[in-house]
């Protein structure tokens, strides 16, 4: 059983050598300049190809899935093995932010249960870096209904799968995604909040924030979708409580969204940009958020920020690598690929 002493300094040193893996600007410019040929190639002899090469032997999955399954791979044992590392303070703080990888796996199941189309018959690659494991959600991607869904949360017996089913619940009566997100959130927030409170000083802030810009990311997409007239906003959704940046009063009497972010670092993402699309402010402001993430790592070498910018660049390099993999593969403009990137510098 790990102890309550935290191991900060050995901690953060061993993820600041591992960090060197992770691959340059440059580096993904190069490989997104390359084609998938010169993509394959990399993964091939790089530095995924432990991974990779566990994929050639399966005749099942197509050139680009086995890239895709190869990240996944890779990108979770690099996060898991960083959370062995901890102990302590950094270790439970840690929990909470790899945490988002349930949270993310809870919406896809959300939106599998919205879907009025035919489901996707592949499973889907589930982020596996958090609590639940691949068996939990993969048996409710494959239930017939909400239903048998929230039966199978129920006989699992892990009280972080309550989370999903209230959300569920919301889907069930009420047809509305928006309205399930929206509880999946809020009772996802309320959750780790508990793990938080433990620490209060700066490392235990630096999660706090990170909550509460979830909370905003969740209302500034709230206040687009009912500005643009979304079918799923028709039943009005509340803005959530406990944002980080974002007054919910302040953003239900906005006309004019940067009326409300111009003093938030938020602002940071639009000032300079016009936008063509509701979808294109959406993008830069989700990248804000990884932009703030990642440029923790070299903020204070024996704080929280080093393993907090270090779970942000690990996720980071799944998203570009799969940007970058998905763009070779359909041959797409090498500087629109670029341009869809998350900055890691």
């Amino acid at each position: 059983m790990r102890g309550h002493e935290e191991n900060y300094s050995y901690l953060c040193a061993a993820l600041r050598a591992r960090a060197a893996r992770f691959y340059t600007w440059e580096e993904l410019s190069s490989l997104a300049r390359g084609g998938f040929e010169s993509l394959k190639s990399e993964f091939l002899e790089g530095r995924y190809s432990e991974s990779y090469r566990s994929q050639l032997l399966s005749s099942l999955s197509s050139p680009l899935r086995k890239i895709e399954l190869a990240i996944m791979f890779e990108i979770t044992r690099r996060l898991r093995s960083a959370h062995l590392k901890a102990q302590g303070e950094p270790h439970e703080l840690m929990s909470v932010v790899l945490s988002q990888a349930d949270l993310h796996n809870f919406r896809i199941i959300l939106r599998r249960f919205a879907s009025k189309g035919s489901h996707q018959e592949q499973e889907y690659l589930w982020h596996l870096y958090g609590d639940l494991p691949r068996k939990f959600f993969k048996n409710l991607w494959e239930s017939d209904s909400i239903t048998m869904a929230r039966e199978r949360i129920y006989l699992f017996g892990n009280p972080r799968g309550a989370i999903l089913d209230s959300a569920l619940a919301v889907l069930q009566t009420s047809k509305n995604l928006i309205l399930a997100e929206r509880e999946l959130i809020l009772n996802y927030i309320g959750y780790y909040e508990t793990s938080i409170s433990k620490f209060p000083n700066k490392n235990g802030a630096i999660v706090k924030e990170y909550l509460g810009r979830l909370v905003d990311l969740w209302n500034l997409n709230l206040w687009l979708k009912q500005r643009i007239g979304a079918e799923e906003s028709r039943s009005s959704a509340d803005y959530l409580p406990g944002g980080a940046w974002i007054n919910p009063k302040d953003l239900s009497n906005a006309k004019v969204i940067t009326d409300v972010i111009r003093w938030t670092p938020w602002y940071k993402a639009v000032r300079t940009k016009t936008f063509n699309s509701t979808m294109e402010f959406q993008w830069h402001i989700q990248r804000e958020f990884w932009r703030w993430q990642i440029s923790l790592f070299r903020k204070d070498p024996l704080g929280f920020e080093v393993p907090f910018g270090y779970i942000a660049k690990a996720l980071a390099e799944w998203s570009n690598l799969n940007i970058i993999a998905i763009g070779t593969a359909f041959r797409l403009n090498p500087d629109k690929i670029i341009g869809r990137l998350i900055p890691t510098k």
